[in-house]
């Protein structure tokens, strides 16, 4: 990533307008922003970063502090850069949260931050295409572009002396946190942790595979009925039981047969039984039938000539029937014109000359009828005109007075706004007051601790003192009785340890309460726990009583009734600012309602303009139409008072006449309509009489014609002869029944005399001659009983052997199953347990005691040394190198991280503790480190390409020597285009880099950039 151009404006202590041009500056590679301590020139690297990423450089540095408190409130601060990787070249935009002035009214209102991304066509183009205006999209964008994330940037782009030097001392543990975030391998620590949970879930699983061949074993025993079973006699069990079964299922085949045998027997018995007493019955039918044989054929003789004469009756009936209707057409025929005196002899022609002017006006009778409902309907528009035209001025009158009362209503909201605009005060007075509140609960409970802890220091110093004094006063004794136990010890003829004579005429005697060396162990550790205790509790004491007074300096001169007032104001200052924030909201809803009242207004005079003009044309248009159908139906009852003349004319009777005396004032033409339809019906109904008349005089000929066919087809003289033969209905179905039953009996008879069984069963009949040839049943249904019990017996022995055989079978097959599953669970998981052992560094299987993500850390960490080494060696003239190593820190009892860092001194052929190191070479160690780290962390990054590298302070640590080594060193870094930029106010960096940034204060208190390439 390279760095072309910053602009600044009302940023930190930059009130003026600050443009930056990185690519000039970094022509030669090197530039230099230097300037007195405090200046600004942190704040320059933090513009770029939150340019970038809307932070500042600092971990806990607030962008509230982003607002120069040197440039008017009014102007807008941002930050604006310019910058190039491979993806191509943007510009950034961000405006930092301030309070500005309000527009209107007094105070400051709250201004929220905002960001802008483009993308640029070259570095010059100053519009680009935008890429978004949303914040966190930015941040995503950009984290993209760049390659890195914040935290990444910051230690390979602004690589600040000091962290780097805390690098270098810091033990392996924190060593390691760092390179996990910046590498990040806390995948490989999370690894690690799947495989000890696959580790304990394949433990689990191995275990529940025993559960589940041991339940299957058992499962297997219980169905088995073998108790001493086990997994490699399970099949024998089986195949015993199998083959008991087999020869219980052979008995039971034998069974059956003789079962099967039986039932048939008796079931040919009971057959042969029931068709010998068949036989005998159908043989006494058959003579009974032979008796009534002719009874039955009169009976069928009668039947015949009965339905030939029932044709004949048919047709006579018929005819008398036609010639009965003939007599009463003519008779209604007559009385309906004799009730109507008419003597129209053709009256089917009047009826159609009516109907043909009745369909000519029978459509204007609902014309007429609307007539008098539309004179009503144009007389109401009218009404209906003169209201809207009311209407029409009532609302003119009220649109005029809608101004004044809105601007009234904007007054209002206008000084709800300006009391509301106090909330964010007040809010902040809230929070102070329950920050000070938190304070004050705080102290309290810090002040109960300190005493807590101040008591336990006079406690442990009592114990410590006593612990002392008893261990001196074992010391003590245990010297006063040395010779007791000098003497204690030795043994006659022994040479003295003291003297070395070899007799001893007075021996000392050791005291009865000498105190032995154990003891005097026991006493010390006793002493030295008790020191330690009172060392912990000294510090514990130390660590409440600085906590008390850092809380007791944050609350100051407040106290709990001060905080409570403080609290009360602010509460009431929120709340009236709240209810003027609830008011602007209420004036507001008031002015949009009084708004859409106004354009309702608009819309509903409009809209009664609009009406009024309708109204009037329609008015108009409504009385021509009126008129011209009054014409209308006047035309049409002239037509039908002239088809009542002709009807009258051609004797259509008194219907015509009372028709023709509606005509004039006294009817309407629906009345008319309605006579001439009542004169249809009747014309109607005498021309349909003498239709069905002719009708019925043919078919009266007709009849008798077929009366005259019928007696000559049927064979009788006349009708009479016929009705003479014929049967009434009773006798005619009591003869068909004696008939058709004798004809029933005897099929039955002579079919079931036909069937094989009958013929057969007279064999069975015993007679005098053969008596031996009756069947004997009872003998049958006893063997059949006695071979249904052996089958019974033989099919129960059979089923429990099977089923016994089965069960075992299946739950042989379930062990033999849970053994393989068991088998397959062990051999898998072993694998998975060794691998997670090695990964969490278990002892048996990973003697070196460094867990995976340990190990991952170890080899990027070899190539951050590596990278370091090969600066070093150029600065430092080959004297130093860094050691990495496996083993813990020195003087620490920490785990192994494998990030142990030692210093190789090549002059003396010795190994040095990082701490040892001078100022100066401190420097250059922790410089070397953050250009190796930047390295490993850029080709980490996917070969991201740093092309602007800030370095700060330090250099002032140098001799002229090394200075030059290293800026030799970060001159080699600007092959390839590299920018690198010195943050320094070293005098003698002045002389050696003419490519600079000076910051200097103004003497109104901010600061001003000047540039030099």
């Amino acid at each position: 990533m390279y760095l072309h151009r910053l602009e600044l404006r009302a940023v930190g202590p930059y009130p003026d307008l600050v443009s930056i041009d990185f690519a000039s500056l970094a022509a030669s590679g090197v530039f230099l922003l230097e300037g007195p301590t405090g200046s600004g020139k942190s704040t320059i690297i933090d513009a770029v970063v939150y340019a970038l990423y809307g932070g500042l450089a600092g971990s806990d540095a607030s962008t509230d502090r982003l607002h120069s408190q040197h440039a008017d409130p009014a102007v807008e601060p941002f930050v604006d850069l310019v910058f190039e990787t491979g993806a191509g070249v943007f510009r950034v935009r961000r405006t930092p949260p301030y309070d500005r002035p309000k527009q209107r009214g007094t105070g400051t209102i709250r201004q929220q931050s905002s960001a802008q991304l483009f993308r640029l066509a070259d570095p010059s183009d100053l519009v680009g295409e935008p890429v978004s205006h949303r914040a966190p999209e930015i941040g995503v964008e950009i984290a993209r572009i760049v390659g890195l994330n914040r935290d990444q940037f910051l230690q390979t782009v602004v690589l600040p002396q000091g962290e780097f030097a805390r690098f270098l001392r810091a033990p392996g543990e924190d060593r390691r946190k760092l390179l996990q975030s910046l590498f990040g391998t806390a995948i490989y620590d999370r690894t690690a942790d799947e495989l000890a949970a696959r580790r304990r879930s394949a433990v689990a699983d191995v275990d529940a595979a025993d559960a589940r061949v041991r339940d299957a074993l058992g499962r297997f025993r219980q169905a088995s009925g073998d108790d001493d079973a086990d997994e490699s006699s399970a099949a024998d069990v089986v195949t015993e039981l199998r083959r008991t079964a087999a020869g219980l299922e052979r008995a039971r085949t034998t069974a059956r047969t003789d079962a099967e045998y039986a039932v048939a027997h008796l079931h040919d018995v009971t057959t042969r039984l029931a068709a010998v007493d068949r036989r005998r019955g159908l043989l006494a039918r058959a003579d009974a039938l032979a008796a009534g044989a002719a009874a039955v054929a009169g009976h069928r003789t009668a039947l015949g000539l009965a339905d030939h004469a029932a044709v004949v009756v048919a047709v006579a009936d018929g005819a008398a029937a036609a010639e009965d209707r003939l007599t009463a057409l003519v008779g209604e025929r007559s009385a309906v014109r004799d009730r109507h005196e008419m003597t129209d002899a053709v009256p089917r022609d009047t009826h159609d000359r009516l109907a043909a002017a009745r369909s000519e006006v029978r459509h204007l009778v609902d014309l007429e009828q609307s007539l008098d409902q539309r004179a009503a309907a144009v007389q109401s528009a009218a009404a209906d005109l003169e209201r809207t035209q009311t209407r029409l001025v009532e609302a003119a009158t009220a649109l005029s007075a809608r101004p004044d009362e809105r601007a009234e209503i904007v007054r209002a909201a206008a000084r709800s706004a300006e009391a509301a605009a106090d909330a964010a005060a007040a809010e902040r007075a809230v929070e102070t007051a329950q920050e000070l509140a938190g304070l004050l609960a705080a102290r309290r409970v810090a002040a109960g601790r300190t005493s807590e802890r101040a008591a336990a220091v006079t406690a442990a110093a009592t114990a410590a003192a006593a612990a002392l004094a008893t261990e001196n006063d074992l010391r003590a004794r245990r010297i006063a009785g040395l010779a007791g136990e000098l003497g204690a010890a030795l043994v006659p003829g022994d040479p003295c340890p003291v003297c070395g004579a070899v007799e001893h005429p007075a021996v000392a005697l050791p005291q009865d309460d000498h105190p032995s060396a154990e003891q005097i162990d026991a006493a010390a550790a006793a002493r030295a726990d008790a020191e330690r205790a009172l060392g912990t509790a000294t510090a514990d004491h130390a660590v409440a009583r600085a906590d008390l007074d850092r809380l007791t300096e944050a609350v100051g001169e407040h106290d709990d009734e001060s905080v409570a007032r403080q609290r009360t104001d602010a509460d009431a200052r929120l709340a009236a600012a709240r209810s003027a924030a609830d008011a602007v909201r209420d004036h507001e809803q008031r002015l949009q309602g009084h708004d859409r009242a106004t354009r309702a207004l608009e819309d509903d005079h409009t809209d009664l303009v609009t009406r009024i003009r309708l109204l009037a044309d329609r008015i108009d248009g409504d009385r021509t139409r009126l008129d011209a159908d009054r014409a209308r139906v006047d035309d049409a009852r002239r037509t039908v008072r002239a088809a009542l003349d002709q009807a009258v004319t051609a004797g259509a009777g008194t219907e015509a006449r009372a028709a023709l005396d509606l005509d004039g004032p006294r009817g309407t033409l629906a009345q008319e309509v309605a006579a001439v339809d009542a004169l249809i019906a009747v014309l109607r109904t005498v021309a349909d009489l003498d239709d069905l008349v002719t009708a019925a005089e043919r078919e009266v000929a007709d009849r008798k014609a077929e009366v005259d066919a019928a007696l000559q087809a049927q064979g009788f003289a006349d009708v009479t002869a016929a009705r003479s033969a014929a049967l009434g209905r009773a006798d005619a179905e009591r003869l068909r029944g004696l008939v058709a039953a004798a004809d029933r009996e005897q099929a039955v008879v002579e079919a079931g005399l036909a069937e094989p069984a009958a013929v057969a069963a007279a064999a069975d009949i015993p007679t005098d001659a053969d008596p031996g040839a009756a069947l004997d049943r009872g003998a049958a249904q006893t063997a059949r009983d006695a071979a249904a019990v052996a089958l019974d017996d033989t099919t129960r022995a059979a089923a429990a052997a099977g089923d016994r055989a089965t069960a075992a079978e299946r739950c042989a097959a379930d062990l033999a199953r849970a053994v393989r599953a068991r088998d397959t669970t062990s051999a898998e998981s072993r694998a998975v347990v060794r691998l997670a052992d090695i990964a969490a560094a278990a002892a048996h299987v990973n003697p070196t005691g460094i867990t995976l993500g340990t190990y991952v850390l170890m080899r990027r960490f070899e190539d951050v040394v590596a990278a370091a080494n090969d600066r070093l060696r150029a600065m430092l003239a080959g004297r130093f190198t860094l050691e990495t190593s496996d083993e813990r820190e020195t003087g620490t009892r920490a785990r192994r991280t494998g990030l142990a860092l030692a210093v190789r001194d090549h002059l003396t052929d010795s190994t040095r503790d990082p701490r040892s190191l001078s100022g100066g070479e401190t420097f250059t160690f922790s410089l070397c480190l953050a250009l190796g780290l930047a390295d490993v962390v850029q080709a980490e990054a996917g070969g991201v390409s740093l092309g602007t590298l800030f370095v700060d302070e330090g250099f002032g640590t140098l001799d002229p020597e090394t200075l030059d080594d290293v800026i030799g060193q970060l001159s080699r870094l600007t092959a390839g285009g590299r920018q690198v930029g010195i943050v320094s106010h070293v005098e003698e960096l002045k002389q050696r880099i003419p490519e600079r940034i000076a910051v200097r204060r103004t003497p109104e208190g901010g600061s001003q950039v000047t540039t030099t390439v």
